[in-house]
């Protein structure tokens, strides 16, 4: 099966969305990620993750929901591996997600699409490239790749999505698409591919919250 990129407009409800996050959000403990800055020894917060069991019992009327949906645009094989609302605070860097959802599942080994749904409209973006590895961080892509002989991204793109970026990095990077933010949405793109948030803060957006899924197959 190919492993699109595609965006679904008007997945989910408002009344569904309402439904979800409020049953996750009181129901799930959150826990803090904190992310490293450009400034030694420095961390920051960049947010909070509400995770859930998708195939516990005690959540199935969150299954309930999202399962027809999933089988109408994914298909029936598709793994849940791991899912959660993530309340994001300071912007993700480019990374990809190939082991971010903790153990392989045997009957669905094959990493997929990461899902991401915005819980409510936000003037942000997810920017992903073609460029992709199951390592997540993209320096060990750059030192096994030559970077591009002309960049791809120019500096006036750079500056509106990937100021909290280094510039060098876009040497060997290219944009495949750019997800906008909209409550109810639902972007789909391949797990092996890097992909970063923009630089929302430097919007005035404090911050920004998604129902978010990592997908395999058999």
């Amino acid at each position: 099966m190919e492993i699109d990129t595609r965006t679904i407009q008007n997945f989910l409800s408002d009344d569904e969305i309402e439904y979800i996050e409020n049953f996750v959000m009181t129901s799930n403990e959150p826990w803090e990620n904190w992310n490293p800055t450009d400034v030694e020894g420095v961390k920051v917060m960049s947010g909070h993750y509400y995770v859930f069991d998708y195939y516990d019992e005690k959540n199935s009327s969150i299954k309930n929901i999202l399962q027809p949906k999933f089988d109408k645009e994914f298909g029936k094989d598709l793994y849940i591996q791991q899912i959660h609302i993530f309340d994001s605070f300071d912007p993700y860097k480019i990374h990809s997600d190939v082991d971010s959802a903790g153990d392989v599942v045997k009957e669905a080994p094959n990493p997929a699409w990461t899902l991401i749904i915005p819980l409510f409209d936000v003037f942000s973006h997810t920017i992903v490239f073609n460029e992709q590895s199951e390592i997540k961080s993209p320096e060990h892509y750059m030192a096994t790749h030559k970077p591009y002989d002309k960049p791809t991204i120019d500096y006036n793109t750079y500056m509106k999505y990937f100021s909290h970026t280094p510039y060098s990095y876009y040497d060997w990077l290219s944009i495949e698409d750019i997800f906008e933010w909209k409550k109810g949405s639902c972007f789909a793109a391949s797990r092996f591919k890097f992909h970063t948030s923009d630089n929302f803060l430097a919007h005035g957006v404090k911050n920004k919250r998604a129902l978010i899924a990592w997908t395999s197959l058999p």
